[in-house]
Order: structure tokens, then C-alpha cells, then sequence
């Protein structure tokens, strides 16, 4: 079943910029783009951004994909009983869709996010 979720193409594009800043070897640089991604966690589409990076945008780099994923997983952790309704469907559906991706790395991602998602489902 697909998802009708679609990210706005402006919002997309800035944070993918911010995750490929995030790669930074400046220190400063990378504090600055981790309060900004800190921030866009009061925007209730946020997590599916990063679940659309993650899944969805083969054409870009999979260590920006990876990245994507990594603070999902951790947004999962720390947040998840603050997830809208149908976001937490969204990032099931599309783990499951994603979990045999052709990367290893990006397999691995997935694998990490669906057990925390399971993880954390589970604990509440």
C-alpha cells in the first residue's frame, strides 16, 4: 500500500542540506546544523523527511541516507510517544518496504530503525 504522504519539495531540499552539512569535518558547523535538526522536531512531518530520505531517495548519497535514518532511529528513541498519528505507520510501512534495500549499508539502517520502532511500540 503507498503511502500519500509526499514532503514538500522546499523543505526536502533544506533538509538535505542539512544532513550533508552534518558531514562537516568543522565542529562548529556540525553543533550548528544538530540545534537546527533538534529544532525541526516541533514539526509534526519531520520523522517522515527523514524516513523519505532514508527510503526513498536512491539517488542521493547513502551515507546522507544512512545519516537520515540514524537520527530517525534516534528521534524513535527519544520521542516516540510524541508522534503524530500515522507517522509511526508511515516509518512501519516504509521499513518493511526497504528492509531487503540493495546497500548494505542502508539494509543495515533499516534493520537498526524497524528494531528500535518494534522496540519502542512494544514499551509503551
Amino acid at each position: 500500500m503507498e503511502c500519500q504522504w509526499k514532503p514538500d519539495e522546499q523543505g526536502l531540499q533544506q533538509i538535505l542540506h542539512l544532513l550533508k552539512e552534518s558531514q562537516s569535518p568543522d565542529t562548529s558547523t556540525q553543533r550548528s546544523v544538530q540545534q537546527k535538526l533538534e529544532q525541526l522536531n516541533q514539526y509534526p512531518d519531520f520523522n517522515n523527511y527523514l524516513i523519505f530520505v532514508l527510503t526513498k531517495l536512491k539517488t542521493e548519497d547513502e551515507p546522507t541516507r544512512s545519516l537520515s535514518g540514524l537520527i530517525l532511529k534516534n528521534n524513535v528513541k527519544a520521542h516516540y510517544q510524541n508522534f503524530p498519528n500515522g507517522v509511526s505507520d508511515f516509518i512501519k510501512n516504509e521499513c518493511l518496504q526497504n528492509i531487503g534495500d540493495s546497500s548494505p549499508l542502508i539494509r543495515a539502517t533499516v534493520g537498526d530503525l524497524a528494531l528500535s520502532h518494534v522496540s519502542r511500540s512494544l514499551s509503551l
